[in-house]
């Protein structure tokens, strides 16, 4: 029985398949050009995170460069202008408008070509005098106004260097700038208007003065008459002799 036993197993062995040897095979190509390949994966991404970033920070930046310049200074210029303009528009007696200081000039300043009479020339020097004190009145007015404006003129322009300075962005900083611009231009403005104002005091008072004169040629004309000279006569007094 044994010797059979041990036939059967040795004819089991003999039958049986060879067995495989399980061991790990490494292909070092294929692993070089999957590392690489991820490498370049891997550049690819942190090149397309640096474009994201350079993006946003740009989205920033124009995001800054159209924020709009969070202060006015339109309603304050406006207003100094309102005052300085109606303080001008009640000019009386000579205006600045055109055709009412035509209408004016005649009445004020006529030409004594003709016959005149004291009583006419004395009113004419009257109102022309009361001309040249409230040219010159609102000439003063003009000028106190222009000073006062002064003190808010520097508080509003530090106001708006201010500004300019801390803009976050192209925008802030223009309509600053724009802002500084309309507070130049209003200066100007001003100086205009104060210009104008003792222009029109010194004309009034030199039109005064050569009114004047043409009147006291009139007056005296009217006293001379046609121009015949005094002529001697001899009187006889108490009944003397000539």
């Amino acid at each position: 029985m044994r010797r059979r036993w041990t036939v059967a197993l040795l004819g089991l062995v003999l039958l049986a398949p060879p067995a495989e040897a399980q061991w790990a095979v490494i292909d070092h190509a294929n692993l070089v050009q999957n590392t690489v390949a991820a490498a370049r994966a891997l550049q690819e991404i942190n090149n397309q995170v640096a474009q994201i970033q350079q993006l946003t920070q740009s989205l920033q930046y124009q995001v800054r460069n159209l924020t709009t310049l969070p202060y006015s200074s339109l309603a304050q210029l406006q207003a100094s202008m309102t005052q300085l303009t109606t303080l001008v528009s009640q000019a009386q007696r000579l205006s600045f408008d055109v055709s009412r200081l035509q209408q004016q000039m005649q009445v004020l300043y006529p030409a004594y070509d003709g016959a005149v009479t004291q009583a006419g020339v004395v009113a004419d020097g009257d109102a022309q005098r009361a001309a040249a004190v409230e040219a010159h009145r609102q000439a003063l007015a003009v000028q106190a106004q222009v000073v006062q404006g002064g003190a808010a003129d520097q508080a509003l322009m530090a106001a708006l260097v201010d500004q300019s300075q801390g803009a976050v962005g192209a925008l802030q900083a223009t309509q600053a700038g724009n802002q500084l611009l309309a507070l130049q231009v209003r200066q100007l403005a001003t100086t205009q208007d104060l210009l104008a104002a003792n222009a029109r005091a010194q004309t009034a008072e030199a039109l005064r003065i050569t009114e004047e004169e043409a009147a006291a040629q009139a007056e005296w004309r009217r006293f001379v008459g046609a121009g015949v000279g005094y002529t001697q006569i001899p009187v006889q007094v108490f009944g003397g002799s000539p």
